[in-house]
């Protein structure tokens, strides 16, 4: 009697397939409102550049091309995930492939493909996204450039690596996990004076280049924003933020394969000649615990540590299958899978179970009702085709640009301090439009501050979206004619 031989890259495939289809379907019966983020890079691909106020431009490049084929609708922008995400998979069973096999390269691409978070973010866009994508295709050329010295393997990294740094800044982390580990491999120590690792930097570095350039060219605008986002200027030394930021990794690459994955920090000395473990362990802890360590100064928000759960994925389902403990690994994946359908039904679960919602009990409140707000506001500017829009906040002024289409188009920041703190008030300059006359929308009804810098103010409507019974999206509509300038 011949035995049974699983063919786990089928299974893989297969896999892949059937939870991106649901996936996709779900995308399309939920279709999402962007969140203000996601609103802000629509608007960056308006306006090709090789960097943005807060960001490196690979996101709005990508939003460009599928704007391009498919539309500008929330659903045709947000695919791009659905694409992405399957790629940057395929990525890691390779990795895992070649440096273990066919099993241990199943498990863990579907423990990366269901970890919580690629499972929310699969119905948003955001720099996470890409930047996965060439952290993931870096990892592999490079060890392919390690294992063959073949120079198209080199170039290869150096590209992805490039393209890494357009996506997100901290991609950077990556060349530092590389030089450690060459420092450590005795396999591999030679590579530090290798001429092909030089190469693949400077390739990286002539990609990353135009990005550099637009910095210098706008005082290094991306820079600044990165130290104030991390307000290490501010007091120092959180240890409440820290445990907050590391509880959160549970809900990032899930309960049971962060457990596993802390598990594997006391493994680190057994297992310090396998030469396999240790680079996983690099390319995972190294950018936890740059990010636990920022959390710790100041602040860092759950998602700043995604880079980390690559290697994560590959680093657990490497000594798992290894220890031959498959069982815990299929543990893991079927409660992410659980979570997945936890979090694409909350709606429907609520409903089902007679819950209603509130503005504590909903994590999806900000990315509601902003489709309904922006119809009226667009019908509000089509009526008046010799006004502009305006707002004092980056939040309404994103959303609606998007959602009063193509009416917001030429939209303004209210910003007489002339403070750079966002895209718009960059790119803004309100006193080249002096005796033009605006639509405002204000979250607040008092706008004296505002009124002051024109010649008249009137009070036109409120709008109030409501979301829940204690929480409504509310907007205060004036025209504001004859602006006076700063």
């Amino acid at each position: 009697m011949t035995s049974y031989r699983l063919n786990y890259t089928y299974l893989f495939i297969a896999s892949l397939i059937l939870i991106t289809s649901y996936r996709a379907i779900m995308l399309y019966s939920i279709n999402p409102n962007f969140y203000v983020d996601e609103a802000q890079y629509w608007i960056w691909s308006q306006n090709f550049d090789f960097g943005y106020y807060s960001k490196p431009p690979m996101v709005a490049w990508f939003i460009s091309i599928f704007e391009y084929l498919f539309g500008d609708s929330t659903v045709a922008i947000k695919s791009i995930s659905l694409f992405v995400y399957p790629v940057s998979t395929f990525f890691i069973f390779l990795i895992a492939k070649e440096l273990a096999d066919e099993k241990t390269a199943f498990y863990s691409s579907i423990l990366f493909f269901t970890m919580p978070a690629v499972s929310l973010s699969s119905l948003i866009i955001s720099t996470d996204l890409v930047l996965l994508l060439f952290w993931s295709g870096a990892l592999f050329w490079f060890i392919k450039a390690l294992e063959t010295d073949k120079i198209y393997f080199w170039i290869l990294a150096g590209i992805f690596g490039g393209f890494g740094l357009l996506s997100k800044y901290n991609m950077i982390i990556f060349v530092v996990a590389v030089l450690i580990y060459l420092i450590y491999s005795q396999k591999y120590a030679k590579v530090l004076k290798n001429k092909n690792l030089f190469i693949t930097m400077l390739v990286a570095v002539l990609i990353f280049s135009p990005n550099l350039i637009w910095n210098y060219q706008n005082n290094f605008v991306s820079f600044l924003h990165l130290q104030e986002i991390s307000q290490v200027e501010k007091e120092l030394f959180h240890l409440d933020k820290m445990f907050e930021f590391l509880g959160a990794q549970f809900g990032v690459f899930g309960v049971v394969s962060f457990v596993l994955l802390l598990f594997l920090v006391f493994k680190i000395r057994e297992n310090f000649k396998d030469e396999t473990f240790v680079m996983l362990f690099i390319f995972t802890f190294l950018f936890l615990c740059v990010i636990t360590t920022q959390a710790f100064l100041s602040r860092a928000f759950a998602n700043w540590a995604a880079p980390s759960y690559v290697g994560a994925s590959i680093l657990v389902g490497y000594y798992f299958i290894k220890s031959d403990k498959s069982k815990i690994l299929k543990i893991a994946i079927g409660l992410n899978l659980f979570l997945m359908l936890l979090i694409y039904h909350f709606d429907d679960l609520t409903k089902i179970a007679e819950i209603e919602q509130t503005r504590k009990s909903d994590p999806f409140r900000r990315i509601r009702g902003w489709d309904q707000a922006g119809l009226q506001i667009a019908q509000i500017l089509q009526n008046n085709p010799d006004k502009i829009l305006l707002a004092s906040d980056r939040d309404v002024l994103s959303e609606m640009i998007y959602y009063a289409r193509p009416y917001a188009k030429n939209a303004e920041i209210f910003n007489p301090s002339k403070k750079v703190q966002n895209y718009f008030e960059q790119i803004g300059d309100m006193n080249k439009l002096i005796g033009k006359n605006f639509v405002f929308v204000g979250k607040t009804q008092n706008i004296e501050g505002v009124a002051n810098y024109f010649s008249s103010s009137k009070f036109i409507q409120k709008i109030n979206i409501k979301i829940h019974k204690d929480y409504s999206l509310e907007f205060y509509i004036y025209y504001l004619d004859g602006f006076k300038g700063y």
